[in-house]
């Protein structure tokens, strides 16, 4: 069997440190990085155009699945599936040969000689990435599966056509294994209403897709950063990273399913666990991001501790939080609040500095609406902070007397300007 790349051995997890140091210089060379769209450049030609990662260990009951959902897209470019398989026990590696012969320049396998997921599941991912040669790339675990068969060239030609965006996700369906509950949509954290997400949204959580439904960029090519094998590295963190190259953009259509059921390394965590790892993931990736994204991850942490703190009183999620998990949350919820508190004056100035330049306003021009100007970005900066309860019996009020909410409207297009971004 010949491989179009050698099979890449597992990188040692190291120390935090080395990874720290590793991240922020491999992060260094791209500040500059500009994507590719169009014809493909001499180094593409020969080469496929989309790179598909599929992670598997012990999967024989659901890798025929997921690969033959990969093979029924609909496509006019080429592709390669890279299985990567964590030296599985059962016959998952004989099925995946079984395919590697029926489309030896297609599927491709990477297997490892002995187990590494008990390490960390993420050295079988930054394996994954050493292998992945084409402009796109999208990841899907062995146990779940993609739906829509036009979803790759969906996927594809918004990226192509949108050079501001470095990846494009969907919705997913949530299906339990056991039939035990209908399927529903996969939201792990809160609804994310719009459909493009920004920076924040995807260090806030505001915006979580499963990892089956992205088609990214391909940034890094074969040197990945050392961060994306760190212990708390997943889907919510690798988004985070590539986040820093651009946008994300989500279809409304359910086009992949994530499989729920005892064998999955997620599956099997209680809620608390989730929580607990989702939270030493952001103080990990606020370092290896750097102090440009820190106040962001403050707002985030403050915003995710305080949805954990409140969640016994939402029965449907858990009764009540263990003690350890109680003081760990409150700590970061203060500290992580100070910090927000501290920066607000510096960031709420350059704000409004930034606005008011692009509007060419100055103080001795307008001093008016330079005063108006600045009283409306404090206000948008306190409503920020307020909690989300009053927000919404505010918006309650202003539902009874629509004429308050028609006149506060009014009052901010003629401070803003009709054109403005900022309403």
């Amino acid at each position: 069997m010949n491989l179009p790349l050698p099979n890449p051995a597992s990188p040692s997890l190291g120390g935090f440190l080395t990874r720290l140091v590793g991240t922020r210089r491999r992060l260094k060379h791209f500040r500059k990085w500009k994507p590719v769209t169009g014809k493909p450049r001499e180094s593409e030609i020969g080469q496929p155009f989309v790179s598909v990662m599929l992670i598997t260990y012990n999967h024989e009951r659901y890798i025929r699945k997921a690969l033959d959902s990969i093979l029924m897209q609909e496509h006019d470019f080429c592709i390669e599936i890279n299985v990567i398989d964590d030296a599985s026990t059962d016959s998952t590696q004989e099925i995946v040969r079984e395919y590697n012969e029926r489309y030896p320049d297609i599927v491709h396998c990477y297997f490892n000689t002995m187990n590494v997921g008990h390490i960390a599941t993420q050295l079988n991912t930054i394996r994954g990435f050493q292998t992945l040669r084409g402009r796109y790339f999208a990841i899907l675990e062995g146990d779940d599966y993609w739906t829509d068969p036009a979803k790759l060239a969906k996927q594809v030609a918004f990226l192509e056509n949108n050079a501001d965006f470095v990846a494009c996700a969907h919705q997913t369906l949530k299906v339990f294994d056991d039939h035990s509950q209908p399927p529903e949509h996969f939201l792990p954290f809160k609804s994310f209403k719009r459909d493009v997400a920004k920076m924040y949204d995807l260090i806030s959580m505001g915006g979580v897709f499963h990892l089956s439904s992205i088609v990214y960029r391909n940034v890094f090519y074969f040197s990945p950063p050392p961060c994306l094998y760190d212990p708390y590295s997943c889907e919510v963190t690798i988004n985070m990273l590539y986040g820093m190259f651009g946008k994300f953009y989500c279809f409304g259509d359910y086009m992949s399913a994530y499989r729920v059921h005892d064998g999955g390394v997620f599956s099997g965590r209680s809620q608390e666990r989730h929580w607990r790892f989702h939270l030493f993931g952001f103080g990990r990736f606020a370092l290896y991001m750097g102090p440009r994204y820190w106040y962001m991850f403050a707002r985030a942490v403050r915003g995710f501790s305080r949805y954990v703190l409140l969640a016994p009183s939402r029965t449907r999620e858990v009764t009540g939080l263990s003690l350890g998990s109680w003081i760990l949350f409150s700590t970061h919820f203060v500290v992580a609040a100070i910090i927000c508190f501290c920066c607000f004056p510096y960031r709420l100035f350059l704000f409004f500095l930034k606005n008011c330049q692009r509007d060419n306003l100055s103080f001795v021009r307008h001093p008016v609406i330079y005063i108006l100007r600045l009283g409306l970005s404090v206000q948008r900066g306190a409503i920020r902070m307020l909690p989300d309860s009053l927000i919404h019996r505010i918006l309650d009020v202003e539902a009874h007397y629509p004429r308050w909410r028609v006149a506060r409207h009014a009052v901010r297009d003629w401070i803003l300007g009709k054109n403005s971004d900022l309403k």
